[in-house]
């Protein structure tokens, strides 16, 4: 059994081995086409070391990485352990059948190896697929052992086979229907084993350990005794002293010291020295600096300027053209840095040269002026398809309300330069719905065939949180900024037709405020005393209010996949809304239908949807926990800080690293 159909690969490391393991692992992924899921048992890395891991998963799409945290306390008492844990790290492969129960087995490797393709490209597949039967697990004897004669010491017969644990295919189904990891254990404890795990495994699986070709595992004892198979080696295992330390005079220590020169850590380094720089081309960064609040802003300022940065990624948001001729405007919210580009043409020109992102970033696109200002026509842009617009949603939909109506924002302009940009292979899509990619392909005329892979939203959400039926209250709440779009004079005229229920409005007044806030002063004055105007919130106070609440009710004339709806979701709140994207609402809430125009013919259409969320219990609870469930695995925040740098550094490093970027949207 494998994860996803990878071959499934163990380590056990620390910080101080981790650039040995980068350098291995970079010779499996460089070299080789074998899909693989990588499982490193740590007592505590450093967020350095478990960045560097986290890049190559970055850089090789075939590789995935889980990081198991363990505690060496559990290990006490084991031969070499130290008081503070140290040294626990070998007997970590004792605990790979409970750590790994989906595995039937799993392939545990050293990390001061060096993988060596074959003459048909292949790897370590070949390896992964020995029979074992009933036997516990497959290894290479270790022959310097043999030799020097320490076998006798333990009990074993001179010509009998004795295993090198650096490399072991363990068979997990039959450790776990025998107990071997409690045998393990206690063989373990308190005991004086001269080469502790190495012989602890050998005695409990004894004579029940597959032989392998020593190809699979030539240690310097091979590399000595066996020099006619030295070109047929295809993991070199460097045992002693080790090719990155001083006196190391294995055979292939240049062959390590150019893998480590050529691959992993040396790309790291020359990565390091000038970070990769992002400009995050949007006109609003959730209040800061003076712009407004709005779901693009947030994802920016909450989201990609918190997350995507780190030890080799920097991001700048540039808002719009600026005022001044000769220089940009700067900013500082956050620690982020924000730009108004120098208003006149050539000195933009200079200033992006000057800048040199690597990489342009887009939620939508609402201004180009830095695109087509770019000089370098190499650079590429990563397009995060929000909330598509074209015009047939503008006629069809938008402009159908008559009391009030935001100015359409459709500009022919900005969809031409993306259009542009991506006839010229430079622009790269992503979607957070699969329902938007028709939309974005209508606005920026793009063929029917152009590729978007999905990247969801992200939000923050407590794993701990449990619904928690008895705090919900009888409360419908509205979040989203008071403008005309979001119709939130359907909200109250709702509240006013259900006067049994509490109705919170979560938003402010942001853009066209005179006009909006005409249209919403009837139900401002204190006239319907079950609707409250709480204003923005944000935090703990926002999450109280979705939490207590039993519905949110969307009432737009047009939404993407709002933000609200997740947060909402993540809470275990159903909405009631007259759209629907994904058939999100449908599944966990109501979908009333659509409702154009100002929407005041339909307003009793929400009433009974929201009437069945507040009175069924069971019906609530049902929307509510599969809400939560979806939004946990399809929207966790672990996903969006693993996807989103992946996909900047495809578009943007491998190119300046020389390695050529494996899109694979299943890997």
């Amino acid at each position: 059994m494998t994860d996803n159909d990878r071959i499934p690969l163990a380590f056990a490391t620390n910080d101080g081995f981790v650039k040995p393991l980068c350098v291995f692992l970079m010779t499996l992924l460089e070299n080789g086409r074998d899909r693989l899921a990588v499982h490193v048992m740590h007592r505590g890395l450093s967020p350095s070391s478990i960045d560097r891991l986290m890049q190559l998963t970055w850089l090789f799409p075939q590789m995935e990485l889980h990081l198991h945290r363990l505690d060496p306390a559990a290990y006490a008492g084991f031969p070499g352990v130290g008081a503070d844990g140290s040294g626990a790290e070998t007997y970590f492969r004792y605990s790979l059948s409970s750590l790994l129960p989906q595995l039937d087995r799993v392939l545990y490797l050293d990390a001061d190896l060096l993988a060596r393709p074959a003459a048909d490209g292949s790897m370590l597949a070949p390896l992964w697929q020995t029979g074992l039967g009933d036997n516990l697990a497959a290894g290479v004897w270790d022959l310097w052992l043999h030799n020097i004669g320490y076998k006798a010491e333990i009990g074993f017969g001179a010509d009998e086979f004795y295993a090198n644990a650096g490399v072991m295919l363990f068979n997990l189904a039959q450790m776990r229907r025998e107990g071997m990891e409690e045998k393990l254990f206690a063989l373990t404890r308190g005991s004086s084993l001269r080469y502790k795990d190495q012989d602890a495994l050998n005695i409990l699986f004894r004579g029940r350990i597959v032989a392998l070709d020593s190809v699979w595992n030539f240690a310097n004892e091979n590399v000595r005794r066996e020099k006619p198979r030295r070109p047929l080696a295809r993991l070199l295992h460097f045992t002693g002293v080790k090719p990155w330390e001083e006196g190391c005079r294995n055979h292939f220590r240049r062959a390590w010291r150019r893998a480590a020169g050529g691959g992993a850590p040396r790309r790291y380094d020359k990565l390091a020295a000038r970070k990769l720089r992002v400009g995050l081309i949007i006109d609003e960064f959730f209040g800061g600096a003076g712009t407004a609040i709005g779901g693009y802003g947030f994802i920016a300022r909450h989201y990609i300027a918190r997350y995507l940065p780190n030890a080799w990624i920097e991001v700048d948001v540039l808002l719009r053209r600026g005022r001044k001729g000769f220089r940009a405007t700067e900013y500082e919210v956050d620690g982020t840095k924000l730009y108004e580009l120098p208003k006149w043409r050539f000195v933009s020109k200079w200033w992006l040269k000057r800048k040199h992102y690597d990489v342009y970033l887009g939620i939508e696109l609402v201004d180009d002026f830095a695109l087509r200002h770019e000089t370098d026509p190499h650079t590429k842009f990563i397009l995060w398809v929000q909330d598509p617009r074209p015009e047939s949603a503008w006629k069809n939909e938008i402009d159908t309300m008559q009391s009030i109506k935001d100015p359409s924002f459709f500009t022919p302009g900005i969809y031409r330069t993306v259009h542009d940009w991506n006839e010229q292979k430079r622009v790269r899509f992503i979607s957070q719905g699969e329902s938007l990619i028709p939309l974005a392909r209508e606005l920026y005329d793009l063929p029917a065939d152009t590729p978007m892979e999905l990247l969801r939203n992200p939000v923050e959400q407590d794993d701990g949180y449990r619904l928690d039926m008895a705090g919900k209250k009888k409360q419908v709440v509205f979040l989203g900024r008071l403008e005309a779009q979001k119709r939130c004079w359907l909200f109250c005229e709702v509240a006013r037709r259900m006067p049994r229920y509490e109705f919170y409005v979560i938003g402010k007044f942001v853009r066209h405020e005179s006009d909006n806030r005409r249209m919403l002063a009837p139900y401002m004055d204190g006239s319907i005393p079950n609707l409250h105007f709480v204003g923005h919130t944000e935090g703990e106070e926002k999450l109280k209010l979705l939490r207590e609440s039993r519905v949110l009710l969307n009432t737009s004339i047009w939404e993407g996949i709002p933000v609200s709806w997740l947060e909402a979701f993540a809470c275990g709140t159903p909405v009631v809304s007259n759209l629907d994207r994904e058939g999100l609402v449908e599944r966990f809430g109501t979908c009333i239908g659509p409702l154009p125009g100002d929407g005041f013919d339909g307003v009793e259409r929400y009433i009974p949807a929201i009437t069945a969320l507040m009175e069924d219990d069971a019906l609530f609870e049902e929307k509510a926990r599969a809400a939560i469930a979806y939004v946990r695995e399809y929207h966790h925040i672990d996903r969006f800080v693993r996807e989103l740098p992946r996909i900047v550094i495809e578009e943007a490093v491998a190119g300046r690293l020389g390695i050529k970027p494996r899109y694979s949207s299943g890997a």
